[in-house]
């Protein structure tokens, strides 16, 4: 830190108040439902102390680019990319293919400061399966960084063009201010045009909160004269009412990220400027527990979700035990204060010129762990293939066009070996065509093929028959799957629009309706591959979630008087009480089928029933 910014210990005392915030809330949402709200906090603090650094060197001509980007590596980057390492390792022993995939592009995005778009494009913050994923809270950095490349350019471009702190803080506020407006942005603009449905990692809608900092620190620099305040009584009220913030602020609330944040990050910002005098405040934040905690809150903020998040992955339940939270929190304080002592404090007082912090903290390091995680993505893609048993595609009816498309979800993705199976057994070929995100459902409530799936309909126009499968009751607001929220994937008017969809495509050619199978609580996968280890004894045993049969039959009834649209009902077919058959797993995950889970399906169901008669076969390809 620069010498000319004095130091003050009772903002590593906020640290201390913001990590602990965070690290109960992660612990259990509901003993603290703000607690999100740690993160506004350290985004304040980062804003006021980086601002102020620059600015004063700036006003003693001695502020440099690599200077400043020497200490933000130093001081950031060996501690992330050791945790990095840490979870990398760890998880390539026990994730499976998916969950692993999506950490390793999660930390290579996270390499370049940007895995918060990634996140944000991929996996929402309070997802069910969020507290899984033991990098999801490394967006926080991702916005920090791309703050620290960004606004020293403003800065100094302001302040070499007005040379005054008044223009750069009318300047700043102006930002500010913009920034702000975007929270009234419509949802489906992130959604449809940004491809960003997961808002709140956005920096757009987080830059404003590090900006609250920066203004403060630029009041503070130049305070305008004459100007008096009773800052004890402020900065009292302003830190009870940031408490307060963390019991009645939800993860509910509207414009979350955006515009209700600005009050705890105001609130924080006052108890920033008002504990300049001694007050109680500032004793209760400047005694020697709360500082401690906050100098190593870094190093508490990326060890306590990895540590949680294993925990949860190993478990499989959604909320760990008060045991696992005691292990969780004394491993969390170890490897953070071991941290804090053997990387962060050498590392930092390292005399490394900007050339040797680039090349020996930064670059060197990401390229081992990427090209770690990209080796053992592949080992791990192996061994899946292995535990899916791939089935031989053989029995594709290889020599015959394809007469009929498959339209749907992932659900109908993973029917394929179905599809080889029976399709060889009954002389017809199918295609799979996945509608896309915004496309489950073709039409609107009239009928009418809506404008952005035209370009699907066109394509299902080119066969003579159509199957449809896809996550139906997820749609209807149904059962979840613990991978993602389930209020993300719900379709307006779902009902209404699927029997207009299957009514106007079976007006032209013969529509075979599938209903869908169970979704369990876990991949089966996943205990195989912790049974290695001896943690299987910890993890939940699988269940059926929700009532397939009653969803099934809302879709039944939806289309069972509908000419020329028929119900097949192949999953009855499945064992009820086992995800396993023939010594082989059936699931890939929670509401997948395997290959294998597949081509089984296909072998049970024929022995029961076909799904075309020979005459509705002899008429696809006469």
């Amino acid at each position: 830190m620069s010498s000319s910014i004095k130091y003050r210990a009772e903002i590593d005392g906020l640290r201390a108040i913001a990590v602990i915030s965070v690290i109960i809330y992660h612990l259990n949402a509901n003993w603290l439902p703000g607690g999100f709200l740690g993160v506004d906090i350290f985004f304040v603090i980062s804003g006021f102390l980086i601002t102020g650094i620059i600015i004063n060197e700036m006003k003693e001509n001695r502020f440099s680019f690599k200077d400043f980007y020497t200490r933000r590596i130093k001081r950031i980057y060996p501690a992330f990319i050791v945790v990095m390492a840490l979870v990398s390792f760890v998880a390539s022993a026990l994730f499976i293919y998916n969950d692993f995939n999506q950490l390793r592009k999660t930390i290579e995005l996270a390499a370049v400061f940007s895995s918060n778009f990634y996140l944000g494009f991929k996996q929402g913050y309070f997802d069910l399966n969020a507290t899984e994923n033991p990098v999801l809270h490394i967006w926080s950095l991702a916005v920090e960084e791309q703050y620290y490349l960004i606004f020293p350019l403003f800065l100094l471009f302001i302040y070499k063009k007005t040379g005054n702190l008044k223009s750069i803080f009318r300047f700043t506020l102006i930002l500010f201010v913009l920034l702000l407006l975007t929270s009234f942005v419509p949802h489906t603009f992130y959604k449809d045009v940004l491809h960003q449905p997961n808002t709140y990692y956005l920096s757009n809608l987080r830059f404003p909160e590090l900006l609250i900092g920066s203004l403060l620190a630029i009041y503070n620099i130049n305070p305008p004269a004459n100007r008096t305040f009773n800052k004890k009584l402020i900065g009292n009220l302003s830190f009870l009412l940031l408490l307060a913030c963390f019991y009645f602020y939800h993860n509910k609330l509207i414009f979350i990220p955006g515009i209700s944040l600005v009050l705890p990050c105001l609130l924080a910002a006052l108890v920033i400027y008002t504990t300049t005098q001694d007050s109680i405040v500032k004793k209760l934040l400047s005694t020697k527990p709360m500082v401690f905690i906050g100098k190593i809150s870094y190093s508490l903020y990326l060890y306590h979700w990895v540590f949680i998040s294993f925990a949860y992955y190993i478990t499989g339940t959604k909320q760990i035990d008060n045991q696992l939270v005691l292990l969780v929190t004394a491993l969390t304080v170890l490897f953070s204060v071991l941290s804090y002592y053997l990387i962060e404090q050498p590392i930092r007082k390292s005399k490394l010129s900007f050339k040797q912090a680039f090349l020996y903290l930064y670059v060197i390091p990401s390229v081992l762990v990427i090209g770690y995680n990209t080796y053992e993505r592949k080992q791990i893609k192996n061994e899946k293939e292995q535990i899916e048993q791939e089935v031989p595609l053989a029995e594709t009816n290889t020599h015959l066009p394809a007469k009929i498309l498959t339209i749907g979800d992932s659900h109908a993705g993973h029917l394929a070996y179905f599809l080889n199976y029976v399709g060889a057994q009954e002389g017809w070929k199918a295609d799979i065509l996945n509608t896309g995100p915004d496309c489950q459902v073709l039409v609107d409530k009239n009928g009418e093929v809506t404008p952005e799936c035209q370009s699907q309909w066109n394509e299902i126009a080119k066969y003579d028959a159509v199957f449809i499968s896809e996550f139906y009751d997820l749609r209807m607001e149904g059962q979840p799957v613990p991978r993602f929220e389930a209020e993300s994937y719900l379709v307006p008017d779902f009902e209404i629009r699927f029997r207009k969809m299957v009514e106007k495509l079976a007006a032209v050619k013969p529509v075979y309706v599938f209903a869908n199978n169970s979704s369990i609580n876990r991949s089966p996968i996943r205990g195989h591959l912790l049974a290695k280890y001896g943690l299987d004894k910890y993890l939940e045993p699988i269940r059926r979630m929700g009532n397939i049969d009653a969803s099934n039959q809302i879709i039944h009834d939806l289309i069972k008087d509908i000419p020329n649209a028929y119900w097949v009902d192949a999953q009855q077919y499945l064992p009820k009480d086992s995800v396993m058959a023939e010594g082989k797993y059936l699931y890939g995950d929670q509401d997948h089928l395997t290959n294998f889970g597949a081509y089984y399906l296909g072998k049970e169901f024929t022995k029961h029933q076909r799904l075309l008669s020979p005459e509705q076969v002899e008429k696809l390809y006469k």
